[in-house]
């Protein structure tokens, strides 16, 4: 079974700004991202599944046209009560506390990044059950979430996998075991 993971395109919003579970629409450079990641999938038929953030859910369309599953588990970590602020607005004592135990906790008005973890590997596991090939249009913060998973680096150092816009990682599972072929290709 092969399980591609595909972080949407690059986001229209100003750099320096903390979203995630923020419906921000795609930039304009949407259409040549499109035109990089359709040819390193496979023609193969895929079960998809998408975010059903607009950035993610277009890139899911222009990929596959309209033959895919929205699933909120796949939506990108949710930032509560900073959400959409400048990073630079944030409390700086908020910050750190948030920074000493990033894995476990929670964000004001948002979630924990272990609760992004555990939704995500949750989704993980019944895509493979299906045992069908897929694909997940997802974010930054689930694809890290999986792969540090897959190759049993700890939660906290899985800010160090590079997930790139618009970028594909390829799992692939067989007799239960999961490997990645490559990621941010």
């Amino acid at each position: 079974m092969e399980i591609y993971l595909i972080r949407h395109t690059t986001p229209a919003i100003e750099s320096g700004v903390c979203y995630g579970a923020s419906d921000v629409d795609v930039a304009a450079s949407f259409d040549t991202e499109v035109a990089r990641i359709k040819p390193l999938l496979p023609a193969k038929p895929l079960e998809v599944y998408t975010s059903p953030l607009q950035r993610c859910e277009k890139l899911a369309a222009a990929l596959f046209g309209d033959v895919y599953t929205k699933d909120g588990r796949l939506k990108e970590m949710n930032f509560g009560d900073w959400e959409m602020l400048p990073w630079d607005n944030i409390s700086r004592t908020a910050l750190r506390k948030w920074a000493d135990n990033v894995v476990f906790e929670h964000i004001p008005g948002g979630e924990s990044y272990e609760e992004l973890y555990v939704r995500s590997i949750q989704l993980l596991e019944e895509v493979m059950a299906q045992g069908k090939d897929a694909v997940l249009v997802t974010h930054g913060g689930v694809i890290r979430c999986i792969l540090a998973h897959v190759t049993d680096t700890a939660l906290v150092d899985a800010f160090d996998i590079s997930v790139d816009y618009g970028r594909i990682s390829h799992l692939q599972v067989e007799n239960e075991e999961i490997k990645v072929i490559f990621s941010n290709l």
